[in-house]
This record gives structure tokens, sequence and C-alpha cells, in this order.
């Protein structure tokens, strides 16, 4: 696991809290790492999840999928990226979104009831990661109210206005690169792919943007 120390000191749940007492802190939270393929499943839809995930390296998404076999994308994880708690800490016996691999990754798995119960040795660092925990799952409600800000959008065109403009203010620039394949973003913003490229197609033809796969450059007076 130190190799994975420097990553670790980005993590969220982590912050505030010195390296050094890293090793002591995974002891104590039962941490365990494994490794995955590209397109294995790490949580099933339908199954019970009890711990936190946290990428260490490579990428996967959160996918949801209706009765009829139609997929959305909720999120795009990559290393440092924290996942599962919100479910954990539900205590759902049946989580509604499936996790999977878009690459090889390894990931770190902690219990979440280790991380918000003081242990038995009152190791200083749980009242921090309690804290820590908390003020994440606040932060994924506000990055979650942004989603559906995306998606109340009511065209293909103001969703995809609405999505770079706050890759923007997410980048502090009008030039950045999306975790989505174009069928991806489709998925991502709930729009039909032929419509997607069309749009965008038009949006590059009226000189509100350019781009290059999955490289975008923003004409911000366009967006005004």
């Amino acid at each position: 696991m130190k190799d994975y120390f420097e990553l670790l000191k980005t993590v969220a749940i982590f912050e505030n809290i010195d390296e050094s007492q890293y090793d002591s802190l995974l002891g104590c939270l039962g941490a365990r790492t494994q490794e995955y393929n590209k397109n294995d499943i790490i949580f099933l839809a339908e199954s019970r999840v009890s711990s936190v995930g946290i990428i260490l390296s490579g990428s996967a998404q959160i996918v949801k999928e209706d009765v009829m076999g139609n997929r959305t994308i909720m999120s795009e994880l990559s290393e440092g990226d924290i996942f599962g708690e919100a479910f954990a800490c539900a205590n759902l016996s049946r989580i509604p979104v499936t996790v999977l691999t878009t690459t090889g990754c390894n990931v770190l798995f902690i219990r979440f009831s280790r991380i918000v119960t003081t242990c038995s040795s009152a190791c200083s660092f749980h009242s921090t990661l309690i804290k820590n925990m908390l003020q994440l799952i606040a932060r994924k409600n506000i990055l979650l109210n942004n989603r559906m800000d995306i998606l109340s959008q009511r065209t293909t065109r103001e969703k995809l206005i609405a999505y770079f403009t706050m890759q923007m203010q997410k980048h502090g620039s009008n030039k950045f690169r999306i975790p989505f394949s174009r069928d991806e973003l489709a998925d991502f913003l709930c729009v039909n792919r032929s419509a997607l490229s069309r749009e965008l197609s038009s949006m590059r033809d009226e000189n509100m943007l350019n781009y290059n796969k999955n490289e975008f450059e923003i004409n911000k007076n366009s967006f005004n």
C-alpha cells in the first residue's frame, strides 16, 4: 500500500490526516485491495454494499439500467475517487446501480462501519475520518443536484450547454477533456446518440465550440 500513499493524500476522506498515520489507519479500518480487469463488475445492481471503494489505479463507471435495458451513466470514476459510501451509509438491501471497470483497476475497500465507528483503541484519526465522510456525502449531494440541473434541460443542445458550462467551471478553462466517448456522453445526458452527434456538429458549424474526440474548446461568448 505504501506505493499509493501519495494518492491517498488527495482522497477526500483522508484530508488532514498525516501520512505517518496511514499504516495504522488502514490496519484499524481493515482495508483490503482487489485487482480487476477491464469490464469487470465491482458492485452489481440489486446486491448489498457495506464497503466504500477507492480507485487506486484505472477507471470505472457507475451505471444504471432500466427495465428496457437502456443504460444511463451516472458517474465516471478515476484514480482517487470514492464510491459506494451513500449506499453503505443508507444500509440498502439492494443498490440500484452497477459499478464496472472501463480499464484494469486496483481498488481499496474499507467497511463503512469501520470508518464511522470509533474503535476501542480510540485512534486519534477517527473523528477526522467521520467529519471527512460527512463532508464528502454533502459535496456529492451538491454534485447530484448539478447533474439534475443538466438533465432537467429540455433539448439536447440545452443539456450540452449546461454540461459544458459545468466543465468549464470545473477545469477553470474553456479548454478541457471529458471522460466520455460519444456513446457514453449520450448515456450520461440521457439523449439519443445520433441526435447528440448532430447537435455537436451544428454547434461547431455555428462556431460555438470545437472538438477533437473528447477534447473540447468552447467559445464562451456564444454561451452567454
